[in-house]
């Protein structure tokens, strides 16, 4: 047997297949790993789902945009932090989606992981680190928040429709600010499987939408079921109320209440939380009734602080919705039978957000962790 160099490591990888079997699980050798970053912990999203399904045109052949990394700097100190997976220069270069992401181990250098680097949000040493895969859409979530809040003041009430990760966020973001929210999905399971978890305490669990008169609305469907959404929140609503377009809308999109308006435009015009104020477009529906429409494609650095700071103050009520925590080596399998919306033997039943910790060894798995924090984790670099 010939011996790796030793300025050579092993890098675990998940890379699409154009066949129906889904990714395969590749073991790079990486020459060295100066300018590499050390992939420590990696969420699973929706959007990941959604292109391994064939719906979503992106371009990675390696998913995962969502959680901590760390690198040596030139000077030779230690540098960990969150990906801020879409560029605020280019909103169409995304991180696992335009380009390679997180699946591995090691993301190696070059001219992505200079991106990488260059879009990195420090991460709080306080932050428990599993909590860090919650970041990125937690403040996508605060982006929302901010978009409504700053379009007409504060809602009184709102009404989330969806039931995954960012619609649940959504919702416990809005009761730590006291508001009144309902969370609508139409399968009976998936709300009483919310109830066990008991991610959300004061939310209102409901298969239909409630009657009309919610001050704001938000849609946290993928492709296939926002433009129904759409509809429903479109009458539930009050009149001017704002409605975010969360996610779910492709190009060329478009709905007949709201007449030949390109919904994934109105997400475009806000962008890594550009501009400030965001932009709202109002709109008239074929009732008479006036609504305010807005949605945003990723976040800000600010953001994603805040959700640091959430996450780190609130470490009880988010840790909920981390439902799974997987080895590496089996998120290939995993991300399949996810996508699918079939459970298999490494992820049964319902889930929230599955984590991806390298660390762990195949086929291994463990409770989320919210007491071992960024600064706790032993360096790898």
């Amino acid at each position: 047997m010939t011996a790796r160099p030793v300025d050579t490591v092993r890098n675990p990888t998940w890379r699409r297949t154009a066949d129906a079997g889904g990714p395969r699980l590749d073991h790079d050798e990486l020459p060295t790993v100066a300018g590499a970053l050390r992939v420590l912990r990696a969420g699973i999203c929706g959007t990941d789902l959604q292109i391994q399904r064939g719906v979503r045109p992106d371009a990675a052949a390696v998913l995962g945009h969502e959680g901590l990394v760390e690198y040596r700097a030139e000077g030779g100190e230690l540098v960990r932090g969150i990906p801020n997976p879409v560029d605020p220069h280019d909103q169409d270069s995304i991180l696992g989606h335009s380009y390679d992401g997180l699946l591995r181990r090691w993301y190696p250098a070059g001219d992505a992981a200079a991106t990488v680097r260059r879009n990195l949000v420090p991460a709080r040493p306080d932050l428990p680190a599993d909590l860090s895969a919650l970041t990125e859409p937690l403040g996508a979530v605060l982006y929302g928040w901010d978009l409504v809040a700053d379009s007409g003041g504060p809602p009184e009430s709102a009404v989330v429709w969806g039931s995954g990760t960012t619609a649940v966020l959504t919702a416990l973001v809005a009761e730590l600010r006291g508001t009144p929210v309902t969370l609508v999905h139409p399968r009976a399971e998936r709300l009483a499987y919310l109830r066990g978890r008991r991610v959300l305490e004061t939310t209102v669990l409901a298969t239909e939408a409630p009657a009309p008169g919610a001050g704001a609305a938000f849609v946290c469907l993928p492709r296939e079921a926002a433009g129904r959404a759409l509809g429903e929140a479109l009458h539930t609503v009050r009149e001017n109320a704002a409605i975010d377009l969360f996610g779910g809308f492709g190009s060329g999109t478009v709905h007949e209440l709201t007449g030949r308006l390109e919904l994934n435009s109105v997400r475009r015009a806000n962008v890594c939380g550009m501009p400030d104020p965001g932009t709202v477009v109002p709109v008239a529906l074929p009732s008479g009734k006036r609504v305010r429409l807005t949605g945003h494609r990723g976040t800000s650095a600010r953001h994603l602080l805040r959700a640091q700071e959430l996450l780190t103050a609130h470490p009880r009520r988010f840790g909920p919705v981390l439902t799974h925590v997987i080895a590496l080596a089996d998120a290939g399998p995993v991300l399949r039978s996810m996508a699918a919306d079939r459970p298999g033997a490494r992820l049964p039943g319902e889930h929230l957000k599955v984590l991806v910790d390298p660390a762990l060894e195949p086929g291994g798995s463990r409770e989320a962790d919210l007491t071992t924090t960024v600064a706790a984790l032993p360096p790898g670099c």
